[in-house]
């Protein structure tokens, strides 16, 4: 392994070339390292994105766990480790059910957190952080309640401190990842902000379609800029 390889394997990600990411890590001599399982998690992660099927995503958004839990097990301070173990955690969890859901978004919170404090300056963590703020503040309060039964140490958050987040994930790399401005447009909507909303889902709605991401960005701002 070398720093060479790596960085390509960062190129085919930023180029959503997921398979072709997974397939360079595959061919490394030295693949037990934390720098490469959370690659390799990061990289099925995403190709488990872009199947319809959903036996086939399970399959995959678990092996991409699998990938992610070795690189904590490997180095439990590593930037990528946390951060990719966190999303995928959550979309596992997801998986799992309503409950398992609730009772690991303490620990989902855990691991971005700790991703965060290890590169503060990572517009992807300060995206998954206003994901996971924006998601908590838009549930019913029968979720919420169901929340507070079944989380020992529920974690809180608002809407507008997932719009600081995709502020300044936004600021730090403009048009660094289309779901950051559907998620702007998104959380000015819920703040009752409805301009500020239309300028960042029209934005999203005009993305270049390279990834699964994107087209899903593009539908729900198209959507959304419909109902304004």
């Amino acid at each position: 392994m070398s720093a060479e390889e790596l960085k390509l394997a960062d190129e085919l990600f930023d180029d959503a070339k997921y398979q072709d990411a997974v397939d360079l890590l595959d061919k490394l001599s030295e693949k037990d390292v934390a720098e490469v399982q959370w690659r390799f998690a990061r990289a099925v992660f995403f190709v488990s994105k872009q199947t319809s099927n959903n036996d086939e995503k399970a399959k995959l958004v678990k092996e991409a766990f699998g990938y992610a839990q070795r690189a904590l097990e490997l180095d439990d301070k590593n930037f990528g480790a946390n951060k990719w173990y966190g999303a995928i955690l959550s979309e596992k969890s997801n998986l799992d059910g309503v409950t398992e859901r609730i009772k690991q978004l303490e620990n989902v919170k855990k691991h971005f957190t700790i991703a965060q404090e290890c590169n503060p300056t990572d517009p992807g963590i300060l995206h998954m952080l206003g994901q996971f703020n924006f998601k908590l503040s838009e549930v019913n309060w029968v979720t919420r309640k169901l929340i507070n039964s079944v989380a020992a140490n529920a974690p809180t958050a608002s809407f507008e401190e997932a719009l600081e987040c995709f502020q300044k994930a936004e600021t730090l790399k403009p048009g660094f990842y289309s779901q950051n401005q559907l998620y702007l447009g998104k959380t000015y909507l819920a703040l009752k902000q409805k301009d500020k909303a239309r300028e960042w889902l029209q934005k999203a709605s005009e993305v270049e379609v390279r990834s699964e991401d994107d087209r899903v960005c593009r539908e729900e701002a198209s959507e959304a800029l419909k109902k304004l």
